[in-house]
């Protein structure tokens, strides 16, 4: 098995087109995603809003930097289901006025079963936040990342 050699700070690209006035399509490394709006907004329905992709990155960059995280602590997850509640103000959106912080509050509920040292997977609970680029940019812009842990049943 090869090892991925990463570099500290690289480039990528996403492309988009657009395919009607709420409908996008977005490429990134050659796989596709439709981002639209619903029905009642003007919609097709046929993918997920821009904001609902904001947050399926979280999802995964959550899991991804929470797995490299156990490595690291000697802890391997064995399984892993991320909600995410999110509160979002709209004045922006809808164009009422700028807003400065459009996600004032987001909850990840983390439940996940692991191997390994306890005390260990608590380490990756506290630290999480400080490496998963997606939370760090919502922190950084001024929202409220709150991370509820579920370590094989038992709330951290």
């Amino acid at each position: 098995m090869s090892t991925v050699k990463e570099k500290p700070i690289w480039k990528f690209n996403v492309t988009g087109r657009h395919k009607s006035s709420t409908q996008s399509v977005a490429s990134a490394r050659g796989k596709s995603v439709i981002i639209d709006e619903p029905v009642p907004r003007g919609g097709t329905d046929e993918g997920p809003m821009p904001v609902e992709y904001v947050f399926m990155g979280l999802v995964g960059c959550t899991h991804v930097i929470s797995n490299k995280l156990a490595a690291a602590n000697g802890v391997t997850f064995t399984a892993m289901d991320i909600d995410i509640a999110v509160t979002m103000d709209s004045h922006g959106t809808r164009l009422v006025h700028p807003i400065d912080v459009p996600f004032p509050d987001v909850t990840l509920t983390i439940n996940a079963d692991f191997e390994g040292p306890r005390e260990s997977a608590v380490r990756v609970t506290q630290i999480l936040r400080d490496y998963c680029a997606v939370s760090k940019m919502l922190q950084e812009s001024g929202t409220k990342v709150v991370e509820n842990w579920i370590l094989n049943g038992e709330p951290v």
